[in-house]
């Protein structure tokens, strides 16, 4: 399986990675484009520029020629032969329009050359030779560039006159390929420094660009059922695609809010209906099991489940008014000190009457446990352990004993509820307290996905925490932390018991 390197993933993974390599490769490639093109249009239009020099220079001599009668063969002379007198002129015509750079020749059929005349003029008989072979088909108009013991030479055969004589041109450009050199140099230079320019540009307008879009993610990602009626993202100076991105986003928020809204207010109305014909049912069914006399075996087995699920659907409505008031703002929760120790007791005691499984209650050793007081409310903190006490029960194999254990932890109460049931996946214990989520190895079991939620919503606010700690196959604990009480309001507790 292929891995990604974090910078692959920080360049390629991202929006605002992307947007930087495809504006880095656009200024690159633009950058490199034009100026290979300009490089390549300076050496053209210097070798036009060379070409021209040479086709006027030749031209002119050609006027010259012409006009002396020094091209056409006269009467008795062959056509490959150039009278002696006739050579003179031709060479000191060649010497006056030839110069330091540029050097013009005719080359007779034979292949006899006709210099310009010996003088201040430098004569390379080797330049000569291979300006000549490059051109082997002697091709008129045919301009070559070559290379002769470290000069830089262009070449022209001008024409080939029908006497036989051909009339060349040839300039030295090694000054200008060193000049094309400095400016390639520093074309370099600038390029370079360009590009970065160019790059660290474009890094800030990226930035910039993606950050309405990162303020966005962060406040969506900071979105909970509590702050749907204050999330509204304001972005300024950001593009309208952006400023309509966010309008919509606090369009959706606010219609997500009403609904939730809509939705507190269905379960609470509900709940608050239900209650009163649940329980006018639940009494019921109490008194007909207690004073029905005359019923047989199947009719009280019958009314006993219909009370059993009549009290299940009870704590149901129950747990939803606190979900609903919780949301709300509206649970009251009336923390005063509590004995630790006595309300664990009284807890396992009520859940003895509803499971015939062992519960073991762990107190510190000594003084100790009976002095462990904490601000909690004493009912709701009773109703924390008799869910989790029902969660162990409910998840563990028959005959496995419930641990429940007090210990003190720094400035904190600390209860433990330790059960060796199914457990829960590692990658779904942060999940476990969120509402209607239930682990994907509980599929078997009844439930609503209700219970953990409401225990995490009275300890917290009791201003305690809870967690938990578990291990797929060998059980759960689950940790209930509440603040210890002051010893001055322990003593006003113990004073004020009748």
């Amino acid at each position: 399986m292929s891995t990604h390197t974090p910078w692959r993933e920080r360049l390629l993974g991202s929006l605002m990675g992307q947007l930087q390599l495809a504006t880095y490769l656009a200024v690159f490639l633009g950058f490199t484009g034009a100026s290979t093109a300009g490089l390549w249009l300076s050496q053209r239009s210097q070798f036009l520029s060379g070409e021209a020099e040479l086709t006027a220079s030749a031209s002119s001599l050609e006027t010259c020629l012409l006009a002396h009668n020094l091209l056409t063969a006269r009467e008795g002379e062959a056509a490959s032969q150039v009278h002696e007198a006739k050579a003179r002129e031709i060479r000191q015509e060649l010497r006056d329009h030839s110069s330091v750079r540029t050097t013009l020749w005719i080359e007779q059929s034979d292949g006899q050359l006709l210099l310009p005349t010996a003088g201040h003029l430098p004569n390379d008989p080797a330049m000569l030779h291979l300006a000549m072979a490059a051109n082997p088909q002697r091709q008129e108009g045919s301009t070559r560039a070559i290379s002769v013991g470290g000069q830089d030479y262009v070449t022209l055969l001008h024409r080939q006159y029908p006497s036989g004589l051909r009339l060349w041109s040839s300039a030295e450009i090694t000054s200008v390929q060193r000049a094309q050199g400095e400016f390639l140099n520093w074309m370099i230079v600038i390029w370079g420094s360009c590009l970065v320019l160019s790059l660290a540009v474009v890094s800030h307008l990226v930035r910039r660009i993606i950050r309405p879009l990162q303020q966005l993610s962060d406040t969506s990602a900071q979105l909970t059922a509590d702050t749907l009626t204050t999330e509204a993202v304001e972005i300024a100076n950001a593009p309208v695609e952006v400023t309509q991105l966010a309008r919509t986003y606090n369009d959706l928020v606010e219609r997500l809010a009403e609904s939730w809204n809509h939705q507190r207010q269905f379960v609470s109305a509900v709940s608050h209906e239900l209650r009163t014909p649940l329980t006018i049912v639940q009494g019921y069914l109490h008194r007909t099991l207690k004073r029905g006399s005359n019923l047989d075996g199947v009719q009280r087995q019958g009314l006993g489940v219909a009370e059993e699920e009549s009290l299940r659907m009870g704590r149901l409505i129950n747990d939803l008014l606190d979900l609903s008031r919780g949301d709300s703002g509206q649970l009251q929760v009336s923390c005063k000190p509590v004995s630790m120790a006595d309300t664990l007791q009284e807890a396992i005691n009520l859940a003895r009457t509803t499971t015939e499984r062992e519960i073991q209650l762990e107190l510190p050793d000594g003084n100790e446990g009976a002095s462990l007081v904490a601000l909690a409310d004493g009912d709701r903190l009773r109703q924390v352990l008799l869910d989790l006490i029902e969660n162990a029960d409910k998840y563990s194999p028959e005959q496995a004993v419930i641990r429940v254990r007090l210990r003190r932890a720094g400035t904190k109460a600390c209860v433990e509820v330790e059960d060796d049931g199914i457990g829960i996946p590692a990658d779904e214990l942060e999940h476990v307290f969120e509402r209607f989520r239930r682990a994907s190895n509980s599929s078997q079991r009844s439930g609503t996905g209700l219970g953990l939620s409401i225990v995490k919503l009275l300890v917290e606010a009791m201003e305690g925490e809870v967690s938990v700690r578990s291990e797929l196959g060998r059980g759960s604990c689950f940790v209930v932390q509440l603040p210890l009480a002051d010893p001055a309001q322990s003593i006003d507790a113990e004073t004020s018991k009748p």
